[in-house]
């Protein structure tokens, strides 16, 4: 795979345009993909300013009416119904996920690994929306389950806060499970009647994208949001 883009396969939303942008575009464009830097520098896409977040595998959500040179602190998703800005997730094995209204009127970013899932990120983002109905959501590429083993105390948890997780893990060994991040972002957005596109790309088997878990890096992949005006 050697794509500078990667997108849901149709349109999330009226005028609404979605994109992963991966190793391959920052290596063509010479741009370092450290995420201090981009956060810096590599600063709008097709002249969009860019709008980032202190990521802290929370929950927390902010409405961004208006672009800020700074990234939103303390924040794990952003919302907006503005034509002036996209809104921006890194991520290197946690999901990117992309939400909007069908109509395009209302849009949104997440970021979500495991703490983001299990603390609700998902849920307080649907719940910005004026309704629920006519979503629609893109999950971008993230670590696979092959390639992601967690413990049982991180299985407990998930159990403990709705059994129905039990369908995305797979167990090694009494101490040892195989865990589907974007399977379990997808379970939980389908509960609320979302249309939901998939990536089914893994950061960590694609030498297109990055992975923490595989190489530890400060690197980063972007995904962005945004409306045409």
């Amino acid at each position: 795979m050697n794509l500078e883009f990667l997108s849901p396969k149709t349109p999330l939303g009226h005028k609404i345009q979605c994109l992963t942008l991966t190793r391959n575009f920052f290596d063509k464009n010479k741009i370092n993909a450290d995420k201090d830097n981009l956060i810096n520098n590599f600063l709008s896409f097709k002249d969009i300013p860019i709008q980032y977040m202190d990521q802290i595998h929370g929950k927390n959500l902010q409405s961004i009416s208006s672009h800020s040179s700074k990234p939103i602190a303390n924040t794990d998703a952003l919302f907006s119904s503005s034509t002036n800005l996209a809104l921006a997730v890194f991520s290197a094995d946690c999901l990117p996920i992309a939400l909007c209204k069908s109509d395009g009127s209302e849009f949104a970013v997440i970021h979500a690994g495991w703490k983001g899932l299990i603390s609700g990120v998902v849920e307080s983002s649907i719940s910005c929306f004026t309704d629920s109905s006519n979503l629609c959501a893109w999950i971008g590429p993230s670590i696979s389950k092959q390639n992601y083993e967690v413990g049982k105390d991180l299985y407990d948890d998930f159990m403990a806060k709705d059994k129905n997780s039990i369908l995305n893990f797979s167990k090694k060994n009494s101490y040892k499970f195989l865990f589907d991040l974007q399977g379990e972002a997808e379970r939980i957005l389908k509960k609320y009647k979302i249309k939901v596109q998939t990536s089914d790309i893994c950061t960590y088997n694609s030498s297109s994208l990055y992975s923490y878990r595989k190489e530890e890096t400060e690197n980063r992949i972007v995904t962005i949001i945004w409306r045409e005006a």
